[in-house]
């Protein structure tokens, strides 16, 4: 089933807003104050204002719109210098993007100073002065550029240089302004290297009349950098107060302003349908407000919908709320799309119905009786008070993968569970989720947990014996020990195989392996992996580390594998990969 005409969705692009009809988050105000702050401060020349905002918050945005308004002022003109593109040039990019906002007539008689200096040669002087006749703006401060930096005395000029045709600059009769406002965005996103070099050409160089330099940023990522910089007596508060005089912070948006947002990202994608008011509050609040994450979401759900024509069978309501589980409830939805474990939805709204049931004192005994039983507990009989019932439900927990008691109370989780369950394709749609479980990983939270701890992990010389039933590839998908078992030989790592105990003995015997990766359901038989590397212990045929990984963890497995000192049990891909190569290599 294919879209209509008038439901063809759109990728949201990750642009700022310049615009004042594209402002959904209401910063036209707040860029009115401060293009008004920066116009009236023009005699406290120079100075810094600092746009302290996290990652995806809007900085560049409001930046965008301060400078839409100061391009519109008399007297003002502006540069853009994105710090995060310039790299190592970003003293040449920086200072350049000043220059060229000068009058030409300033820069030629700056170029002539220097072509004039006692350190040039007769022949270079007469160079620069038939190179006046020629040169358009770029190339003269290109040129200009080139020989104040040639070593490190003249560029202790470069201030001195810059001074004069500022001063020139904004005391001259002719000049078209009386002020430059240079922008400097994504400085958080540089090396540190870079963001010290940032830092030292605003003060050392740039700290000249009519210069204004507006810097959008995440402080608290700037001190890091400048921590790591390890600057000789330098600490970072300090340090930063020297370069910005002015700090603005950007609040989060308010409850309504974020409600605007998602409404209208959800309109220009041409999803609003999909997102009821449930959905929009739980979204608003889950990203954390925000902008970006909100439009990652959305942008998610467009590509999947048109790359996937099978989601245009299950439906796009469908498909919303499987993106909801795989951004913000990753852990379940790693059991969701795992074929090693038994239906977990219908397994945590059956915990959830007997909870609810069990705390208004028990009132309907099938419903939690069938639970204690599906999870080999012997219910205890008629009449029992809740207190027994509640110890009852303890020993259920126990037995429960970890994340369920957490999310029982959270009414939106429950809510996307019920609604994946009653569609009559349920089914279908896990076996497609989980052919799909590797492909399908639009970027959000859950992605971000499954990055491995190192691009150029090299484990030559390492041994890991890897045991699981199931290695072979199946749908076109690896297994998930499989797909350990590639990325360590991938890494360098000698890896064998085993799928049971007698098979893991013979292994160690022709070798003893640095670690044990293992599952723990096999052949159908609960926590036979647990078991199997108990055996192992109890007749001294393998004391080393053990990781085992596996979809399901519970608190009772938590506990047994802390017993038979294992490094730990976890479905996280890039936590077992790290525990493996820490045992390792420590």
């Amino acid at each position: 089933m294919q879209p209509s005409a008038d439901e063809r969705f759109v990728v949201l692009n990750d642009e700022p807003v310049s615009e004042h009809g594209e402002d959904l988050l209401g910063t036209s105000e707040t860029a009115d104050r401060l293009s008004d702050l920066i116009v009236s401060s023009r005699d406290s020349t120079p100075f810094t204002l600092a746009i302290d905002a996290g990652w995806g918050m809007g900085k560049s945005s409001l930046m965008r719109q301060l400078q839409l308004r100061l391009d519109g002022t008399e007297g003002v003109q502006t540069a853009w210098f994105n710090a995060w593109t310039s790299g190592s040039d970003a003293l040449e990019v920086l200072i350049k993007s000043v220059l060229l906002r000068f009058d030409r007539n300033i820069v030629r008689r700056a170029y002539h100073r220097v072509a004039g200096a006692p350190r040039l040669s007769r022949w270079l002087r007469i160079g620069f002065r038939l190179a006046m006749t020629t040169f358009g703006l770029r190339r003269l401060v290109d040129e200009l550029w080139a020989q104040l930096s040639v070593d490190p005395k003249s560029r202790n000029e470069i201030r001195g240089a810059v001074r004069d045709m500022a001063q020139e600059w904004v005391n001259s009769a002719n000049s078209a302004g009386k002020q430059i406002v240079v922008f400097v965005d994504d400085l958080d996103r540089c090396r540190h290297d870079v963001v010290v070099t940032v830092c030292e050409a605003i003060k050392l160089y740039l700290d000249v009349p009519g210069l204004v330099f507006v810097i959008g940023c995440d402080q608290s990522a700037l001190n890091r950098s400048i921590q790591q910089a390890d600057i000789a007596g330098a600490h970072p508060a300090g340090y930063l107060e020297k370069i910005v005089q002015v700090n603005y912070h950007s609040p989060q948006p308010g409850q309504r302003q974020v409600r605007d947002l998602v409404n209208g990202y959800a309109s220009r994608s041409g999803t609003s349908q999909f997102f009821d008011e449930h959905v929009l509050n739980f979204v608003a609040e889950r990203t954390g407000r925000n902008p970006r994450r909100i439009k990652r979401l959305i942008n998610s759900f467009v590509l999947e919908y048109h790359l996937d024509k099978e989601w245009q069978e299950f439906g796009a309501k469908i498909l919303v709320r499987v993106l909801l589980l795989q951004h913000f409830y990753p852990v379940f939805y790693r059991l969701l799309t795992s074929s090693e474990t038994e239906d977990p939805v219908q397994e945590f709204l059956e915990y959830h119905d007997a909870r609810e049931n069990i705390n208004m004192g028990g009132i309907n005994p099938e419903s939690w009786r069938n639970v204690f039983k599906n999870h080999k507990i012997e219910p205890p009989g008629e009449n029992v008070d809740r207190d027994v019932l509640r110890d009852y439900l303890g020993q259920l927990e126990q037995q429960l993968p970890e994340s369920f008691p957490r999310l029982v109370s959270d009414e939106v989780f429950t809510t996307t569970l019920r609604q994946l369950k009653e569609s009559s394709r349920f089914d279908h749609l896990r076996q497609h989720l989980q052919r799909r479980r590797f492909r399908f990983d639009p970027g959000g939270i859950a992605d971000a947990e499954e990055r491995l701890p190192g691009e150029h992990t090299d484990m030559q010389g390492g041994y890991a014996l890897v045991v699981d039933d199931v290695f072979a590839e199946k749908n076109g998908e690896f297994s998930d020990t499989g797909r350990i078992v590639t990325t360590l030989r991938g890494w360098g790592a000698k890896v064998d195989t085993a799928s049971d105990f007698e098979s893991m003995k013979r292994a160690i015997r022709g070798r003893v392996p640095d670690i044990i990766v293992s599952d723990i359901n096999r052949y159908g038989v609960d926590d036979s992996g647990l078991q199997d590397v108990q055996a192992l212990r109890d007749q001294n045929i393998y004391k080393g580390p053990v990781v085992f990984y596996v979809a399901r963890v519970t608190p009772a497995r938590r506990k047994w594998a802390s017993e038979l000192d294992a490094v730990g049990v976890t479905n996280n891909f890039s936590e077992a990969m790290e525990w493996v190569r820490m045992s390792i290599f420590g």
